[in-house]
């Protein structure tokens, strides 16, 4: 009984991730140079941040913890020596205290953009 408990369990867990994993982020598959028509949420988190980039959206999570996010008033997206320019890889969120290196950057929704900047207020 214990083992078809268990086999169930599993079978559920992973079912669950894969519902999960669907409405998630995606990763960001290249380079994409960044407008001028930018939002940042930082909603008090160290370790990540949404980006509102015109149209496009994306979830930028850290290699470590940027502790000058949460209260820089600037901030810069560089990658690959450009400024203004987002990458899967090679991106740093510069603020006036620290180089932050970014270890994912994945595309968003426009609601889950809306959700975090509802939680940030």
């Amino acid at each position: 009984m214990n083992t078809k408990l268990s086999i169930l369990a599993v079978l559920l867990a992973g079912a669950a991730t894969s519902a999960h994993a669907a409405g998630n982020a995606s990763p960001l598959p290249g380079c994409t140079e960044l407008g001028a028509d930018r939002e940042v949420v930082r909603a008090g988190s160290t370790t990540s941040m949404a980006l509102r980039d015109g149209d496009s959206h994306y979830l930028l999570t850290f290699r470590g913890d940027c502790g000058s996010l949460a209260t820089t008033n600037t901030l810069k997206i560089v990658a690959e020596g450009t400024e203004n320019r987002l990458c899967p890889s090679d991106t740093v969120v510069r603020t006036r205290r620290d180089d932050c290196k970014v270890a994912r950057v994945e595309e968003i929704s426009a609601e889950q953009f809306a959700v975090r900047k509802r939680r940030a207020r």
